[in-house]
């Protein structure tokens, strides 16, 4: 393997290491500082902008990594002033929405959702050069860019804390922080030149189209993804209000750590499950399948069994003593772990072999799901164990899916995933015996 090979990889996982450390230790001393309510209020509009962020470039970011071609600068230049264009005419609906939203009778004026429908207009417009100029990163593979802005767009919860800590607490301030600190950044790209928003006067019929059609499957998956994973915050938040929603949100948080070794290997799983279907190599693809997903269970059942183990003692370290009480939450959640690399893996399978719309439809129907039993479990109980639970169904729901699609798809056809997962693993375990006996 080559030192720049190397050397990339390093960059590639740091840009996914160092952030969420730094988001982690932010979250940490954030929930340390505000008041539960105000935390809670916060925590609805963050996940409100990275709802509504998602949408608007989630999509035209994989887009823009597809298209971008540094040898013909000119058809670059279109292509990114069509996705300057396309994300501004997002951005102006959504904003146009969200402020006939803000004047509807709901909610206080100081509420979470209520402060982001009038910051988003602002903010959408300032990220959208951030969001380009990270595509264009990707797509010039300028990992150490990459990197540097993934830290800096990490510090800005650091910064929110700090203004905390100093006694400008309130939501309004925490807000106007968090939008201030994106427009400094994009002051950075903007002046060391990583993008050009008047390539906006480039933009073509033809690219705005050829765009539209490359995202509208990521689109919709991406979106139905991400509110997949805000609908428990915005159901808890409108069924028991701000202060639960910073209950649940330490194990929660907590919870995203079990996917930072999938993203890792969904950079690996990816491009070589797609080149053996693209070459039509089923049985290489199908060893290659259970492989990684034998590796992942490898990797997450002793992870999973110490984390329900020491459950208490890590919320006492996320969120300290009074969250205490959130530690059977988390434990909740370490049976929607033991879903995840099952239901992450076959949905990694679906893109692979060009299956979009099914990789929607699971998304779609997990997310139903997830939504019904979410309500269903704050009607009934107004417990925020069962509102865990719920996520473990939605998990069961799209390994089922994504199970069932692959199938459809023609992999693995009849043969059952779990027996060859164990078979598997029988093999590498006796290649590790092997391996072992040979050395002494």
């Amino acid at each position: 393997m080559s030192s720049k090979v190397v050397k990339n990889q390093i960059l590639a996982l740091s840009g996914q290491v160092l952030p969420a450390a730094l988001g982690m230790v932010s979250f940490m001393w954030l929930v340390r500082i505000l008041d539960p309510k105000i935390l809670g209020e916060y925590l609805i509009y963050m996940t409100s902008v990275v709802l509504f962020e998602m949408v608007k470039s989630g999509g035209l970011q994989s887009a823009l990594v597809m298209k971008v071609s540094e040898k013909d600068s000119e058809k670059r230049n279109r292509v990114i002033g069509s996705a300057y264009w396309l994300g501004s005419i997002v951005v102006l609906i959504s904003g146009i929405a969200l402020v006939v939203t803000y004047f509807l009778p709901f909610g206080s004026a100081d509420s979470g959702f209520k402060v982001f429908c009038v910051w988003y207009s602002v903010l959408g417009i300032i990220t959208l050069p951030l969001h380009i100029a990270e595509a264009e990163a990707v797509a010039d593979q300028n990992l150490i860019f990459l990197l540097l802005l993934r830290i800096l767009q990490s510090i800005n919860p650091l910064i929110v804390a700090s203004f905390a800590f100093l006694g400008f607490n309130s939501l309004q301030w925490l807000a106007t922080v968090h939008v201030g600190v994106n427009f400094i950044l994009l002051l950075y790209v903007l002046i060391s030149k990583k993008t050009n928003p008047a390539n906006i006067f480039k933009k073509t019929k033809e690219e705005v189209k050829g765009l539209v059609n490359l995202i509208k499957y990521t689109l919709a998956t991406l979106g139905t993804t991400n509110i997949l994973k805000s609908a428990d915050t915005f159901l808890i938040g409108s069924f028991l209000g701000p202060t639960f929603v910073a209950l649940y949100a330490i194990p929660q948080k907590l919870t995203e750590l079990f996917e930072i070794p999938l993203r890792t290997l969904s950079t690996t799983a990816f491009p070589q499950l797609a080149a053996y279907h693209n070459a039509r190599e089923k049985h290489r693809f199908n060893n290659a399948f259970i492989s990684y997903l034998t590796w992942a269970y490898i990797l997450y059942i002793p992870g999973l069994i110490l984390a329900f183990i020491l459950a208490p003692t890590l919320v006492l370290i996320i969120g300290g003593e009074k969250y205490a009480s959130s530690a059977d939450i988390f434990r909740v959640f370490v049976f929607f772990g033991a879903f995840l690399p099952l239901n992450r893996i076959t949905g990694i399978v679906l893109d692979a072999i060009q299956k979009p719309g099914l990789n929607f439809l699971k998304v779609a129907m997990m997310a139903l799901v997830n939504i019904v039993a979410d309500i269903a479990a704050l009607y009934f109980s107004g417990d925020l164990r069962w509102v865990a639970f719920a996520s473990v169904i939605n998990a069961a729901t799209g390994c089922f899916l994504g199970i069932l699609f692959i199938k459809k798809a023609g992999v693995l056809n009849d043969e059952k995933i779990m027996p060859l997962v164990s078979q598997n693993f029988q093999e590498i375990l006796e290649k590790v015996k092997i391996k072992l006996a040979i050395s002494r």
